[in-house]
């Protein structure tokens, strides 16, 4: 009777310390799989989604980037930069203050946007200003054109100067849009050396306060558009 009552209390403690050995197990499992799941990576926001238009807006904005590098490649492996026209233009039609369309003496007509300048859009603050600002300088004038490359509307991104007698003036116009306050220095795009030129004009303009440089906070071209879709 002893003994039936001994093995009994064996095989008690040897369920209870099953049981507790179980339960360890148990919390084991549960603080390592809990440790994995810390030390996994949290998901990261999904970007929004973008509109068809502002992607197929990124879209060329990234070929022309592209373009523009290409140019700036070649002129680095010893290419000779683009050259200048031999024609001479004239002033058919203003868009903007850096958007324009010139003929030659024989009619052909050219769409013109200047390289690596970002007027204000006409509907922005300035707009007009810079609008007018190109017509006194362009109309009426003789122009020569050095385009750098071909955009995805298929007009001539050039640096464009007054004719002197069939030589380009000094100064061209882009340099002098931006030397008056009419014009950003378009960073994303001006990729050639006399960019940093243009920026030394720009802050100069800049300090004192010129053109669109009397707001305290204009806002860029490229940042109106972003805001102000067609």
């Amino acid at each position: 009777m002893a003994a039936k009552r001994k093995s009994s209390r064996k095989k008690g403690r040897s369920a209870s310390r099953f049981g507790l050995e179980m339960l360890a197990v148990c919390i084991l499992i549960a603080v390592a799989a809990y440790v994995g799941n810390w030390g996994e990576k949290k998901p990261q926001p999904s970007r929004p989604a973008i509109s068809k238009v502002e992607k197929k807006q990124e879209n060329r904005n990234a070929e022309a980037k592209r373009t523009a590098e290409k140019t700036v490649k070649a002129a680095s492996a010893g290419k000779a930069e683009p050259a200048l026209d031999k024609n001479e233009y004239r002033l058919v039609r203003l868009a903007d203050g850096d958007s324009f369309e010139l003929e030659d003496a024989k009619k052909r007509k050219v769409k013109v946007r200047l390289y690596g300048v970002d007027a204000p859009e006409s509907r922005q603050g300035f707009g007009q200003a810079s609008r007018n600002h190109l017509r006194k300088l362009i109309e009426g004038k003789k122009l020569l054109l050095r385009t750098m490359y071909k955009d995805n509307y298929q007009r001539s991104v050039a640096i464009v100067y007054l004719s002197q007698n069939g030589r380009p003036d000094e100064l061209s116009i882009n340099q002098r849009q931006i030397q008056a306050g009419m014009a950003w220095v378009y960073d994303y795009y001006c990729t050639s050396s006399v960019c940093n030129t243009w920026k030394l004009e720009e802050a100069m303009a800049q300090k004192q306060k010129l053109g669109l440089w009397s707001d305290s906070s204009p806002t860029a071209p490229w940042q109106w558009r972003r805001a102000n879709p067609r």
